[in-house]
This record gives C-alpha cells, sequence and structure tokens, in this order.
C-alpha cells in the first residue's frame, strides 16, 4: 500500500516482520497481481543508498554489468551485499526429494502395498507430466482417481444447488 492507503499489488512475504522492520533493502514481497494503474506516480527505483553505490561500482568496473561481483569487488561489499536475484548457491547440496518409484517401494515394504499413490508430488506440475505419471498406474489407482473426480463433482453441484436456492 502507499502511504495514501492506496493499493499497489497483491505479493506473496518473502520476509518475516522482525526480518523486515531490521533490513534496509531487499526484496520484501513477490508480487502476484499489480491493481495500480501504470505511471500514476513516477518512477524512483534505483535511488537508495545501496543502489546508488552499485551503479557507482558497476561504472568504475569493481561490479560487472550485471552487477555481480568480479576480480575487482571489495571485500566488504561480497561479505555485506546479498544478491536476492541469484540462484541459490546451496541448492546442489540439498538432497533431491525422493521419486514416486521410491516412494511406492518404501510404501510397500512398510505394509502399504494396497495405497501406493505419492500424496505429496510437487504443486507446480504440468498437465503433461500428470499423464505421464498415469500412464504406469494401476487399474485399482485409476478407478480410485476416477471415483474421487466424480465425488468432488458432485459435491461441487450440491453445493451450487445450494447457493442457488
Amino acid at each position: 500500500m502507499t502511504t495514501k492507503g492506496e493499493a499497489i499489488a497483491i505479493g506473496i512475504a518473502q520476509m518475516s516482520t522482525v526480518e523486515l522492520s531490521t533490513c534496509d533493502h531487499g526484496v520484501v514481497a513477490k508480487v502476484k497481481r499489480c491493481i495500480m494503474e501504470r505511471d500514476l506516480y513516477p518512477r524512483r527505483w534505483g535511488l537508495g543508498p545501496v543502489a546508488v553505490e552499485k551503479k557507482k561500482m558497476k561504472e568504475t568496473g569493481k561490479l560487472d554489468k550485471f552487477g555481480r561481483p568480479n576480480e575487482n569487488t571489495p571485500a566488504v561489499w561480497n561479505a555485506e551485499y546479498k544478491d536476492f536475484n541469484a540462484p541459490l548457491e546451496d541448492a546442489s547440496a540439498a538432497p533431491a526429494p525422493p521419486s514416486r518409484e521410491d516412494a511406492t517401494k518404501s510404501e510397500a515394504t512398510n505394509g502399504a502395498a494396497e495405497e501406493t499413490k505419492v500424496e505429496s508430488t510437487t504443486p507446480a506440475k504440468s498437465e503433461k507430466k500428470q499423464k505421464r505419471d498415469r500412464e504406469d498406474e494401476t487399474e485399482e489407482e485409476k478407478a480410485a482417481r476416477k471415483k474421487r473426480k466424480a465425488e468432488k463433482k458432485e459435491k461441487r453441484k450440491s453445493k451450487a444447488a445450494e447457493e442457488s436456492d
């Protein structure tokens, strides 16, 4: 929101309130929907103290043209500045999530052979990926999935009928 109380955008917070109160720059939210009209106010990005210093360092060659550190970058900058747009360095060190086959095998060994479907699939799966996963499902899994879908559809219809009354 603006200081006048106008809505600018809706976003997902990237910092807690404690972090927000102690930081002087950085990404605080990821924008999901912009509400305010374009060019209602003049653009003021890049005028803060850290941004101005970064621009000066790019001009003098202490940072590359994209603002990333190079061999001329001072150690103080590397220690204090955190680039929030840079990819995570420790992502390669994180363990990979178990595959569907691994989860199915572990469930079968634990005595849960009747239910082999993995409940914690990634939420951002595309339709093609979901269809590919369905190619190797058993007839029982297919029937259970169709039954759940029919129940969900009936529930939606009954809810819509109640609202229209």
